[in-house]
């Protein structure tokens, strides 16, 4: 049973990392007996052995789908992302050829999937376009590099120790606050966010109403109360 239960996942996360077990449907009552997560054996689940591609294969697809999502990127950045020595990172961006284009970002080479070059170029957020992210957002946990939307400087108030990944305030893509919030008591005895924001950069009271905005999708659409801004 402690195998079963560990916080980390123990013998059932082994057992999904090769491709044995996979999340089936939760019961979503609360009774007696009611589960919080079910694991299914996964050629049953399937109805049929799942399909494994060679190892480059799969590489190449997994590079694939990663600069779908997070490209601009280089082999280190997908080295970073997926875990894997050096070698078979860069290998699979070998293997992708004619499907990737290098570009220049921030003065760096570094590749997107052909497809996505046109919409890239045309994509350009509003300025002053702010985003509220939350904490361990992927969008910080993607890349070896992160100059591209972190100052060198502030990297120690997002990236900080035990691994913990700070909520962030976006301008333009770019890291320009970190903030923290508490749970407490709001109007007619329903819950409400009180929210501290620590600038990295200067901030400015007319991005206060897009903050807010965001916070409160995150908050699940509690009343929020922001100060530092």
């Amino acid at each position: 049973r402690p195998m079963l239960e560990n916080s980390w996942g123990g013998i059932i996360k082994l057992a999904c990392a090769l491709g044995h077990v996979c999340h089936g449907p939760a019961d979503k009552g609360d009774g007696e007996g009611a589960r919080e997560a079910l694991f299914v054996h996964l050629a049953q689940w399937l109805g049929h052995a799942p399909v494994v591609p060679d190892a480059r294969t799969a590489m190449a697809d997994l590079a694939r789908r990663y600069l779908a999502v997070y490209g601009p990127a280089t082999p280190a950045d997908f080295k970073k992302f997926v875990g894997f020595y050096a070698g078979p990172a860069q290998q699979a961006f070998a293997d992708l050829g004619s499907e990737i284009v290098p570009v220049t970002l921030g003065g760096k080479k570094a590749y997107v999937l052909e497809c996505d070059l046109p919409v890239l170029i045309a994509a350009e957020p509003a300025e002053g376009q702010i985003s509220v992210l939350g904490l361990f957002d992927p969008y910080l946990l993607a890349h070896a590099d992160t100059g591209q939307y972190l100052d060198d400087r502030f990297r120690p108030a997002v990236y900080r120790v035990a691994g913990w990944i700070s909520p962030v305030i976006l301008r333009q893509g770019r890291v320009v606050a970190t903030w923290t919030h508490k749970n407490v008591a709001g109007p007619k005895g329903k819950g409400a966010w009180a929210v501290q924001v620590t600038p990295l950069e200067r901030m400015f009271k007319k991005e206060l109403p897009a903050i807010t905005r965001g916070l409160k999708r995150l908050s699940g659409g509690l009343p929020v109360v922001v100060t530092g801004v």
